[in-house]
């Protein structure tokens, strides 16, 4: 039978009493406090009905509690933690790698390129290129998607692209994607995609023919550029769109085409209140409340997008709170998320992207600005 956080606890301290007689006590405490205090945490976050209550633990709390995750055995080579994307350790060795940052890029090209790579340990990869948004990955996406037009990766790519920085040479593909009448719609909605999270203007001429097309996704997507152009005359076709109850691969990107042309209260309204449990549903609003918002009332709305998965919501939030001097407010979401593990790394490599660095050591854990000069004692 399962037992309680508490009750692990209380069985765990009886045995270090039983054993205080033992030569070993001073050591076997030193071993078992650290995991008590785990549990007890975990015991804590579990019990607890705001998931955001775990950042209220006190600043010295998490330190202790990143030095227990850290990584205290022999680093990796980058090539062996590439490797283990293929394998039961990708998780892991995903997050050290989006730790290293950008100097692992190089060598996740020369894989990429290769002609013997799975196709799933290609996508993991190619997600690794989409964390960093380095321009320098721009080139391999492309030449990876000019090479098999019929690659079961070809969305996915063509997704990870338009998460990379704009180039000349981009453009271009994308508009050759866009004018194809031949490519399945599938993927040729992926430059719909690269247009509206960019808000390039180029994609408008593309857009407009598709704001009353009768298929749904295809309609949804030409809305989407538009509303993400700032075009508030979609605001009815998008609400009727909703109304009508359209697929579930278009529900999200209405709402989240929505939030960007309407208030938080008109957002409520417009949207079916059925939709209310959806994730894309919390995230558009949320961001609809970040929009409207003032200053002061950013930074509580900034900590719970931290948490989001819409692109360019966690990097906005991240420069938000840095450019505005809460560093220390975002300190421990970046330490330890004993939620999501993995979300930590995203957060500390949005720090990096905006130009800011971690210390982080068995001493300390802060966020300071990349170029500022420490000295030390």
């Amino acid at each position: 039978m399962n037992s309680a956080p508490g009750e692990h606890i209380r069985v765990m301290s009886d045995q270090i009493v039983m054993m205080g007689k033992s030569r070993d006590t001073a050591h076997l405490t030193r071993l078992l406090l650290p995991l008590l205090f785990l549990v007890l945490i975990i015991g804590f976050l579990s019990s607890s009905p705001h998931v955001f209550a775990q950042y209220e633990i006190a600043p010295e709390t998490w330190i202790e509690m990143r030095k227990m995750f850290r990584n205290k055995g022999p680093i990796l080579a980058i090539e062996e933690d590439i490797a283990a994307l293929a394998g039961g350790d990708r998780g892991r060795a995903a997050t050290r790698l989006i730790d290293r940052g950008p100097e692992v890029l190089p060598a996740v090209h020369a894989i990429l390129r290769s002609p013997k790579i799975e196709p799933l340990h290609a996508l993991r990869l190619l997600q690794v290129l989409g964390s960093f948004a380095e321009q320098s990955s721009v080139s391999i996406v492309l030449e990876l998607l000019k090479k098999d037009k019929k690659s079961p990766l070809r969305r996915d790519a063509l997704y990870i692209l338009a998460l990379l920085p704009v180039t000349e040479e981009s453009a271009a593909f994308i508009i050759d994607i866009a004018n194809d009448v031949n490519e399945k719609w599938n993927t040729r909605r992926m430059a719909f995609t690269w247009f509206g999270l960019h808000r390039d203007p180029r994609g408008r001429r593309y857009a407009e023919p598709l704001r009353a097309d009768p298929d749904p996704e295809r309609q949804t997507a030409g809305l989407f550029v538009l509303a993400r152009l700032d075009d508030k005359t979609v605001l009815e076709p998008i609400s009727k769109l909703l109304e009508s109850g359209p697929p579930a691969n278009s529900r999200e990107a209405l709402m989240l085409a929505l939030a960007e042309i309407t208030t938080p209260e008109e957002f409520e309204r417009r949207v079916p209140s059925s939709l209310a449990w959806n994730r894309g549903y919390k995230e558009s609003l949320l961001y609809a409340r970040y929009i409207a918002s003032g200053p002061q009332q950013k930074i509580p709305l900034c900590l719970e997008m931290l948490r989001s998965q819409t692109p360019g919501h966690r990097e906005l939030a991240v420069r938000y709170l840095l450019e505005n001097g809460y560093a220390s407010n975002l300190r421990p979401y970046a330490a330890l998320d004993l939620e999501a593990p993995g979300r930590a790394a995203l957060i500390r490599n949005e720090i990096r992207k905006v130009g800011w660095q971690i210390i982080d050591t068995d001493d300390e854990f802060s966020i300071e600005l990349a170029n500022k000069v420490r000295i030390q004692p």
